[in-house]
C-alpha cells in the first residue's frame, strides 16, 4: 500500500531521503489506528532508543521539539492510521513513507515484506524479537538500508519510478523526486565490494535448468530402455535418496510406484496409479522420466494441475536429482503467455504512462520497475510485491496474452520466445494442466511434438480440459479489453489516446496530420459505439434471464433474490432473444474493426521522426482488431447456441447489464482427451493421491476416456500410503445430529465447532460446500471464539487464499473457514492443523447447468446419473478433503463429518469407505466433542512418555 497526502502541497528541496525519521510500530493489533505505538527516533543515521505507549498527538510533539522536518515511516499501516499520520506531517512540513512499498520496489524478490524479512536481507545483527519495539527498530534500519539502495539506482530506473509515481501525493513520490533531482548533481562511484546488493536474495535466475539438449523429432523404434531393478534400487534401503536426502524414509509404496512408472516408459503404456499421500510421488515419476528422456535424447512433458506443484517440482525436486543422480539432463519451466511480462507493452507503457495508464495503474506499475531490469524469466510469479488479482487491469496491459507478436519490436528478449525456445531442447518440461490444453488447441505449437507425459494431480484433468474448452463473454470483460485501447477518463489512456494527442501537436503543413486526426476520432467514435452495444446487449440478456428465472414454476428453492443461473438451448424463446439483440453488438464489432484497419494504414503514413514507436503503436491497433474479431465469433456461437456438445447459460444480476456472462461448456471431453491426447502418446503416465471410487478406477478412466485404450496399453493400480492412518486419525460421525435440510443444522454446526475448539483448543480447518452457510458460522463463532483467544479466518472474509494460509500455519489455535477451493491443495503440516471438519458431503448443487446436462445425458442412456456421477464427484471430493489433514508420519489429528448422510443412506457407505481408517459413530454431538478430547490427551500422555505419537 502506497500511503497519499491529502495535502500534497509541500514543496521539495530536501536532501534526499532524509537521516532523520521516526520508525513508527503499533503495539496492538486491536486499536492500532489510534494507538498506543513504539516509536524509534532516527536523527542524522543515529538509531536512538525506542519510546513505547505513545499516541498520535504524543507523536506530534516529539518529532517537533526533536526534528521538525524529518518524515513518518511505517510499514504497510491501514488506511486510517495513513491518514493520522498525514495529518502529524501536513504541520511540520514532512511526509509519511511506507517502508514495505519501498521493500517492494527494490527487493522484487522477496517472499513477503514484514520487517525480519526485509532485514534478512542485509549484513546486520536485528533484533528478531516480536515485541514492537524490536519490530520498530527492523523498520528503521530497513529505512536506513533501503535509502542506500535507492540512492544507488541508475538515473533512467529513477527518472522511470518518478513518471510513474507523479500526481500522487506521496511519500514515495517525495522520496523518489528528491532522490532523482540529488542523482543529477552527484557525483556517482562504482560500488565497492561490500556493496549491500552483494547480499540481496533476489537471484534473476532462469526458467531452465541443468545441461545438454534432446532432440524435439521423432523418437527411434527401439528406445534405450531404463533399468527397473537398478531404477528401484535408488528408493530402497541403502540407496542414493537415503544417503543423499535429509529425513529420507525408505517407502515400498514409492519403490512400488517407481516400478510400476518405469514399466510405463519401457513398454510404452497408459499407466494410471493412484498414489496415497506421503508416497513421494514427484520423485517417483521425475527420476524415471528424466533418467529415460536423457538416455534416450527424448523429451518427457509433466503436467501439474496446481502452480505451487509446478513450482515445487522445478525449484525443489529437479535441482535436488540434477545435483545428486549424476546423470545431464535439463529442464525447463513453461508457463502460459499471461503469466510473462511482455516487454514490448511494457516499454510502450513506462515511455508514456500518461497515454496508457489512470493513475491508479501508474501507482500499482512502480514495484515492477527494478524487477523488470532484474528478472531473467519475467514471470510474475517471482515477485511477491506485486498482486496479479489486485490489479488485474494495469496486468492485462502488459503481460505476453494477446500480444501482436509477428510484429514483436523484441523478439530475441521476449521472455515468452525465450522459455519456449528452451522448452523445445528440454529434457524434462513442467507444466500446468491449462498449458497442456492450449498447446493441444494450437496444434502443438507451444511445446511441438512429444510422445511422453505424465500428469500429476490427474483426478483435475478433466476439470482443466472442460475449463480449458468452455467460451465465455461478459459485459465488463469486453469493456475493460476494450479500455485497454481507449478511455476517455481523465484526459484519455490507451493507444487511441496516445495518437490523438500526437495528431494535436502535429504542425499544421504535416500532411498526415488531418488524415490521423480523423482516423483516431472515427476509431473512438466506433468504439463508444460498441461500448453502447455492449451495454444494450448485456442489459437486455441479463434482464430477459432474471425475468424468466422470477416466471418460472420450477425455479430453483433459495435462489439469491436478483441473480440468476439460466440454462438456455437453441431455439428457445431466450435464445431468440439473444439472437435478435446480438445484432447491433456484432455490426459494432465489424464497425470498429474496419475502422482499426484504416488507422493502421494511416499510420504507415506517418514518418519515423513523429513515430518513433511506430511498431508498438501498430501491434496495439492490431491487437484490438484481433480481438474485435474473436469477440464477433464468440457472440455469434454463445447466440446461437446450436452445438448440441455444449451446454449453455446466463448469469446475470439485477441492476448490473454489465455483470452479465454467458457461457458454453462441453459436455464431455473424453473423445477430445483420447483423439487429441493419448491416442498420439507413446506413454502416458496419470497420477494422484484421488482416482479411485471404492477399489475401481472405471470411473476416471470413461471420463478421461482412456476406455478408448487399445486393450494391453492401459495399467491401472492403486498405491496405499505409508501413514499408520488408524494410529494417526480418529473420524468420527455424531449418530444424532440434524439433517442438513433441517433448520436446526445451522446453530448445530456452530455450536460443535465451538465447543470442539473451545475444549481441544487445536487448529481446526473446517470444509463448507456454500459461501452462505460459511458466513452464517463465521458470525456465529467468531465473536465467542475470541473471548477464548482463538483467531476465526474465513475465506471471502479475511483475506486472499494464500494470506489466510500463511496466517493459519503461523497462529496457534486457530480456526479457518473454507469452501472449495479448501477442499484439496490445503498442505499445513504438524500442529498447525490437527482438526478438519466436514460440514456436508461434497455434492455439486444438481440445479447448475453443466452439473444439470450431465446427468441428463446419463438418463437418457438409461444410467442413474445420481450413483454414476455426482455420487463419484463427491467420493473424490471427500477423499480430498479428508487429504488435509495427515501430511507426514509424524502428524496426527481428528476428522469428524456432520453430514448424517454418511451413516443414514445406502450410498452413505461409500463415502466412509474411500477413508483410510476406520469410522466411529457417537450417541451425539456432546459425545463425539467428549471423545475427541480425550483422544487428544491421550496422545499427548504417549508422547510424555516418550512413546511415538
Amino acid at each position: 500500500m502506497s500511503l497519499r497526502s491529502s495535502h500534497s502541497n509541500h514543496p521539495f528541496g530536501h536532501p534526499p531521503i532524509p537521516r532523520s525519521f521516526y520508525a513508527i510500530q503499533p503495539e496492538t493489533r486491536t486499536g492500532a489506528d489510534t494507538g498506543p505505538f513504539t516509536v524509534v527516533p532516527v536523527l542524522q543515521g543515529e538509531v536512538l532508543e525506542a519510546r513505547a505507549g505513545l499516541g498520535l498527538e504524543e507523536i506530534r510533539d516529539m518529532a517537533r521539539d526533536r526534528a521538525e522536518g524529518a518524515f513518518l515511516v511505517a510499514c504497510g499501516p491501514s488506511a486510517e492510521l495513513a491518514e493520522g499520520l498525514w495529518q502529524i506531517a501536513a504541520g511540520l512540513d514532512s511526509f509519511v513513507l511506507d517502508v514495505r512499498a519501498l521493500a517492494q520496489i527494490l527487493l522484487p524478490g522477496l517472499k513477503d515484506y514484514e520487517p525480519a524479512t526485509v532485514a534478512a536481507c542485509f549484513d546486520a545483527d536485528q533484533p528478531r524479537g516480536q515485541d514492537a519495539a524490536d519490530t520498530g527498530r527492523m523498520t528503521a534500519w530497513n529505512c536506513l538500508k533501503l535509502s542506500g539502495l535507492l540512492s544507488d539506482l541508475d538515473a533512467d530506473v529513477l527518472a522511470t519510478l518518478v513518471r510513474l509515481s507523479e500526481g500522487g501525493g506521496t511519500g514515495l513520490e517525495r522520496v523518489l523526486a528528491e532522490t532523482l533531482s540529488a542523482s543529477a548533481t552527484t557525483e556517482r562511484t562504482e560500488p565497492d565490494a561490500g556493496d549491500i546488493r552483494r547480499n540481496l536474495p533476489f537471484d534473476p535466475g532462469t526458467h531452465s535448468i541443468g545441461d545438454g539438449s534432446c532432440d524435439p523429432g521423432e523418437e527411434s523404434e527401439a528406445p534405450d530402455p531404463l533399468d527397473v531393478d537398478e531404477l528401484a534400487g535408488l528408493f530402497e534401503e541403502g540407496g542414493l535418496f537415503e544417503s543423499r536426502m535429509e529425513g529420507f524414509e525408505q517407502r515400498p509404496q514409492q519403490v512400488s510406484m517407481v516400478r510400476g512408472i518405469a514399466r510405463a516408459f519401457n513398454d510404452g503404456e497408459v499407466f494410471v496409479v493412484e498414489a496415497g499421500t506421503g508416497t513421494g510421488k514427484s520423485l517417483s515419476y521425475l527420476t524415471p522420466a528424466l533418467l529415460w528422456a536423457a538416455r534416450n535424447g527424448l523429451r518427457v512433458i509433466v503436467s501439474t494441475n496446481t502452480r505451487n506443484l509446478q513450482e515445487q517440482l522445478f525449484y525443489k525436486d529437479l535441482p535436488f536429482l540434477l545435483d545428486n543422480l549424476g546423470v545431464p539432463f535439463s529442464a525447463t519451466l513453461l508457463k502460459g503467455r499471461s503469466n510473462y511480462l511482455c516487454l514490448d507493452r511494457w516499454r510502450q507503457v513506462i515511455r508514456r504512462p500518461e497515454d496508457h495508464l489512470t493513475p491508479e495503474e501508474r501507482e500499482a506499475a512502480i514495484p515492477l520497475v527494478v524487477w523488470a531490469r532484474e528478472t531473467n524469466t519475467g514471470d510474475v510469479a517471482e515477485h511477491a510485491g506485486f498482486n496479479t488479482g489486485a490489479n488485474r487491469g494495469l496486468w492485462e496491459k502488459i503481460n505476453g496474452e494477446g500480444s501482436a507478436c509477428p510484429r514483436c519490436a523484441v523478439k530475441d528478449a521476449c521472455f515468452v520466445n525465450r522459455a519456449r525456445a528452451a522448452a523445445l531442447t528440454s529434457h524434462v518440461v513442467i507444466v500446468n494442466h491449462a498449458l497442456l490444453f492450449s498447446d493441444l488447441e494450437a496444434d502443438h505449437a507451444v511445446l511441438s511434438r512429444y510422445t511422453h507425459l505424465v500428469v500429476d494431480e490427474a483426478h483435475n484433468l478433466e476439470r482443466a480440459a472442460v475449463q480449458h474448452l468452455t467460451l465465455e463473454i461478459g459485459g465488463w470483460r469486453l469493456r475493460n479489453s476494450l479500455r485497454r485501447i481507449y478511455s476517455a477518463d481523465l484526459g484519455g489512456t490507451g493507444v487511441l489516446a496516445g495518437l490523438e494527442r500526437l495528431a494535436a501537436r502535429a504542425a499544421e503543413n504535416q500532411e498526415w496530420k488531418s488524415p490521423l486526426a480523423a482516423g483516431v476520432r472515427l476509431t473512438i467514435d466506433r468504439l463508444a459505439e460498441m461500448n453502447r452495444r455492449i451495454e444494450a446487449f448485456f442489459r437486455v440478456a441479463g434482464e430477459e434471464a432474471l425475468d424468466r428465472s422470477e416466471e418460472a414454476a420450477d425455479r430453483t428453492p433459495g435462489g439469491s433474490p436478483g441473480r440468476t443461473k439460466l440454462r438456455y438451448r437453441a431455439g428457445d424463446g431466450y435464445t431468440r432473444v439473444l439472437r435478435s439483440s446480438s445484432r447491433g453488438l456484432i455490426a459494432s464489432c465489424a464497425s470498429l474493426n474496419e475502422a482499426l484497419g484504416l488507422l493502421q494504414g494511416t499510420l504507415q503514413s506517418v514518418p519515423d521522426s513523429w513515430l518513433e514507436d511506430r511498431e508498438e503503436k501498430v501491434n496495439a491497433v492490431q491487437a484490438a482488431a484481433d480481438f474485435c474479431r474473436e469477440t464477433e465469433e464468440r457472440v455469434s456461437i454463445l447466440t446461437e447456441a446450436e452445438d448440441e456438445a455444449r451446454v449453455y447459460w446466463v448469469e446475470a444480476s439485477r441492476g448490473k447489464p454489465l455483470s452479465c456472462v454467458l457461457t458454453g461448456a462441453p459436455l464431455r471431453v473424453a473423445e477430445r482427451l483420447h483423439d487429441g491426447l493419448f491416442d498420439r502418446m507413446r506413454t502416458v503416465v496419470l497420477t494422484s493421491a484421488t482416482l479411485a471410487v471404492g477399489d475401481r478406477f472405471d470411473y476416471q478412466v470413461e471420463r478421461l476416456g482412456l476406455d478408448r485404450v487399445p486393450d494391453g496399453r492401459l495399467r491401472v493400480q492403486g498405491i496405499g500410503s505409508p501413514f499408520d492412518y488408524e494410529d494417526q486419525v480418529m473420524i468420527g460421525v455424531p449418530s444424532v445430529f440434524p439433517s442438513p435440510r433441517s433448520g436446526a443444522f445451522q446453530a448445530a454446526i456452530s455450536r460443535l465447532i465451538l465447543d470442539l475448539v473451545v475444549s481441544t483448543r487445536r487448529s481446526t480447518l473446517v470444509l463448507f460446500t456454500s459461501y452462505s452457510q460459511l458466513n452464517r458460522t463465521f458470525q456465529d463463532i467468531e465473536s465467542p471464539l475470541a473471548e477464548h483467544g482463538v483467531v476465526v479466518m474465513a475465506q471471502g472474509t479475511s483475506g486472499p487464499r494464500t494470506v489466510l494460509l500463511d496466517r493459519f500455519r503461523r497462529t496457534d489455535a486457530a480456526v479457518l473457514l473454507g469452501t472449495d477451493s479448501f477442499w484439496e491443495g490445503v498442505d499445513v503440516p504438524g500442529k498447525s492443523l490437527e482438526v478438519v471438519v466436514m460440514v456436508k458431503l461434497p455434492f455439486a448443487v444438481p440445479s447448475e447447468p453443466l452439473v444439470q446436462a450431465q446427468m441428463e445425458r446419463l438418463e437418457e442412456a438409461g444410467r442413474n446419473s445420481f450413483l454414476e456421477y455426482q455420487v463419484p464427484e463427491a467420493v473424490i471430493k471427500f477423499r480430498q478433503g479428508f487429504g488435509r489433514l495427515i501430511r507426514s508420519t509424524r502428524d496426527y489429528g481428528v476428522v469428524t463429518i456432520l453430514d448424517q448422510r454418511v451413516i443414514s443412506t445406502t450410498y452413505g457407505h461409500q463415502f466412509l469407505h474411500a477413508l483410510p481408517a476406520r469410522s466411529e459413530v457417537f450417541p451425539d454431538a456432546d459425545a463425539l466433542v467428549e471423545r475427541v478430547a480425550y483422544w487428544f490427551k491421550a496422545r499427548e500422555k504417549r508422547k510424555a512418555r516418550g512413546i511415538r505419537p
